[in-house]
C-alpha cells in the first residue's frame, strides 16, 4: 500500500495521534503518580502495550509515518505557520493552566490537612517544588531546543530558548526565595551551602548567562547559537540539582515523590493530589508564557515580511 493510499484512508492517522497521545499519557502517568505498585505495574504495561501498537504502526506503514514527522517538522520549524497554530492553541492553554492552578492553590492552602511535624508552613511546599520542578523541567527544554539549533540550525529552535529562559530564571528565583522562607523555621536558617541549594543558585545563574548572552550579540543568529551551545552544556548542572541528595548527604531533604521503585511516595494523597494539580498547572503555564513570547519574538523578527504586515493590519 502507497503512503497516499494509506493517507486517504485515514484509519493510520488516527492510529498514529491516538496510540501516542495514549501512550505518553500512560508513561507521564505512571512517572509522576506514586501509585501502589499494582496499579503502577497497570499503567506501565498499559503504556508499553500501546508503545508496541504504536512501533507496530510505523513498521506497517513507515512511509506514512516519516512523511507526519517531517511534515510536523516543517510546519512548527515555519515562524508564520507556528504563530498561527500557538495563536489557537492559546486560549485552551490558558484556561487549562488557570483551573489546575486555582484549584491546586485552594485544595492545598484550605482543605489539605496539616503536618503533623511542620504544622501550616509546610503549605509553602505548593509553591517551592512546582515552581523548583519548573525550572529544570524548563532548562531541559531549552538544552533540546539548544541542540536541534546548533545541528539542524533551526530558527524556531533559537526562539523556542529565548521564550523560555526568563520563565526559567523566575521559577528559579521563586525556587530560591520560598526554599529560604521554608527553611528558616524547619532547619534555623535561611541559606547554607547545600549541595542542592548551591546546584539550584548555579542554575538560576545559567538562566542569567543564556539572557545575557541573547542581549550582547548584535546579530540575533549568533545570540542564538551561543545561548543554545550555553543551553546544551548547562543541562549537566540539572542532572546535578535532580541528584544532588542522592549523590551527597546534605541538609536538604531527600526526594519525597518517589517515581521509580516501589518505595512510593512519602507524602500523603490529601496532600499529594493538589501539588500535583500546581506542577500540571505550572507546566501549562509555562507552555503560555513561552508561546506567548515566542509569538511577540516571531512578529519582531519577521516585522519586515508581508505576512506579519498582514497580521497587524
Amino acid at each position: 500500500m502507497s503512503s497516499d493510499a494509506v493517507s486517504r484512508a485515514g484509519l493510520p492517522a488516527h492510529f498514529f495521534v491516538v496510540s501516542l497521545s495514549a501512550g505518553l499519557l500512560a508513561l507521564v502517568t505512571w512517572f509522576i503518580w506514586s501509585a501502589p505498585p499494582v496499579a503502577r505495574t497497570v499503567w506501565l504495561a498499559g503504556g508499553w502495550t500501546v508503545g508496541v501498537l504504536f512501533y507496530y504502526g510505523a513498521l506497517r506503514y513507515p512511509h506514512w509515518y516519516w512523511q507526519t514527522l517531517e511534515r510536523w517538522y516543517h510546519q512548527l520549524g515555519s515562524p508564520p505557520h507556528f504563530y498561527r497554530i500557538a495563536g489557537l492553541w492559546l486560549p485552551w492553554l490558558v484556561i487549562i493552566a488557570t483551573v489546575l492552578c486555582v484549584v491546586g492553590v485552594v485544595w492545598g492552602l484550605a482543605f489539605a490537612p496539616p503536618h503533623h511535624e511542620q504544622g501550616n508552613s509546610y503549605r509553602i511546599i505548593y509553591l517551592h517544588v512546582p515552581a523548583s520542578s519548573a525550572a529544570l523541567m524548563a532548562y531541559v527544554a531549552m538544552g533540546v531546543a539548544g541542540l536541534v539549533a546548533l545541528v539542524w540550525r533551526l530558527k524556531m529552535a533559537e526562539i523556542a530558548i529565548k521564550a523560555i529562559a526568563p520563565f526559567g530564571a523566575v521559577m528559579a528565583a521563586v525556587s530560591l526565595i520560598s526554599g529560604a522562607i521554608w527553611g528558616r523555621p524547619t532547619w534555623g536558617t535561611y541559606w547554607i551551602w547545600d549541595a542542592r541549594l548551591t546546584s539550584m543558585l548555579i542554575l538560576f545563574f545559567m538562566y542569567l548567562g543564556v539572557m545575557a548572552l541573547q542581549n550582547a550579540i548584535r546579530d540575533p543568529r549568533q545570540a542564538g547559537r551561543a545561548a543554545a551551545l550555553l543551553s546544551v552544556v548547562g543541562v549537566i548542572n540539572v542532572v546535578i540539582v535532580r541528584y544532588s541528595v542522592d549523590w551527597w548527604q546534605s541538609l536538604h531533604q531527600g526526594s519525597s515523590m518517589s517515581m521509580f521503585g516501589t518505595a512510593g511516595s512519602a507524602i500523603h494523597p490529601s496532600m499529594l493530589a493538589p501539588l500535583l494539580l500546581c506542577m500540571f498547572g505550572t507546566y501549562f503555564l509555562f507552555a503560555v508564557t513561552v508561546l506567548v513570547r515566542a509569538r511577540t519574538e516571531i512578529l519582531w523578527r519577521e516585522r519586515k515580511s508581508a505576512w506579519v504586515r498582514e497580521e497587524v493590519a
